[in-house]
């Protein structure tokens, strides 16, 4: 089924309205460098790629990208092809979006955000929007990182024969992973096996070991003190813009459990706010009129 409001002509977007039950979502993510060996649309492909996915699973509205968001540091200082906009611009480029959105009939809107630093100012766009008295329900769903962790515990619970898409080699690495606690984030193994799956030619796994993801820790003493800098200080603890170990072994049969695993869970949570009778009544003022 195409659930792609682009996808859709201006006549039969009624008959996906009705299908996924007023349900939009809105794939956010941002354009930054994610360490050497990612691409720089990582987050937006990946929140966009699942999106849509997830909606095959479970019918609701996918709109177009919003490949913007928040991105901490010094814009002299941005990596080549980063794409940097005022967060007070995003936020009212977005409420447009889901004015107009609302304006076609749905109006339970979904933020499904694909980059951590997002996450600060979508709540504050969710808050402000709620005070304006909108005739919508925001609300936001983040993407969470299968591998390793995630996929490890799953895995010791039910067995191989939840991810048949791993080797034994594959499942024998992310195990060892977990044990150690491989530290992921930003450009991380649980990004990378994403992209391993959606797009394996945009990975450059021969450029891992140039740059580092450690925390050089140059903010702890603030931290001690109960000092809080935006984003605690990301931007200058990472500088390299990736966040953990080397995802060495990382490969695409990894990659396609983990998507469908991260698929599964988006599409659970799309089904929870279709079959909802509670957000609209608590969330807009004059629900019972729409």
């Amino acid at each position: 089924m195409e659930t792609r409001w682009l996808y859709r002509t201006s006549e039969n977007l009624a008959e996906l309205r009705e299908e996924a039950k007023g349900v939009c979502v809105i794939p956010i993510g941002c354009v930054e460098k994610h360490g050497l060996h990612l691409p720089l649309g990582q987050d937006i492909i990946q929140a966009g790629h699942i999106a849509w996915q997830a909606s095959q699973l479970e019918p609701v509205c996918v709109f177009a990208d919003f490949s913007f968001g928040d991105i901490q540091g010094k814009k002299e200082y941005m990596p080549l092809g980063s794409v940097i906009m005022p967060v007070e611009l995003e936020m009212q480029l977005l409420e447009v979006l889901c004015d107009n959105i609302s304006n076609s009939g749905f109006k339970k809107i979904i933020l499904f955000n694909g980059h951590g630093g997002n996450k600060p100012w979508l709540s504050t766009f969710m808050r402000s929007i709620k005070s304006k008295d909108k005739d919508y329900a925001l609300m936001m769903v983040n993407i969470e990182l299968s591998a390793p962790h995630r996929m490890a515990k799953l895995i010791e619970e039910e067995g191989r024969e939840c991810v048949p898409e791993m080797t034994d080699e594959d499942i024998e690495l992310v195990l060892k992973y977990h044990k150690e606690g491989m530290l992921i984030g930003h450009g991380g193994f649980g990004e990378t096996s994403y992209m391993m799956a959606i797009s394996p030619e945009s990975v450059c796994m021969d450029r891992l070991g140039i740059e580092t993801g450690k925390d050089n820790h140059k903010t702890d003493y603030l931290m001690a003190a109960g000092v809080q800098l935006v984003d605690a200080g990301w931007a200058i603890n990472f500088p390299n813009a990736f966040t953990g170990d080397d995802p060495i072994g990382c490969n695409e049969r990894i990659g396609a459990a983990a998507l469908r695993l991260e698929v599964e869970r988006v599409a659970k949570a799309f089904k929870v706010v279709k079959e909802d009778e509670n957000i609209l009544g608590w969330m807009v003022k004059d629900a019972k009129k729409l």
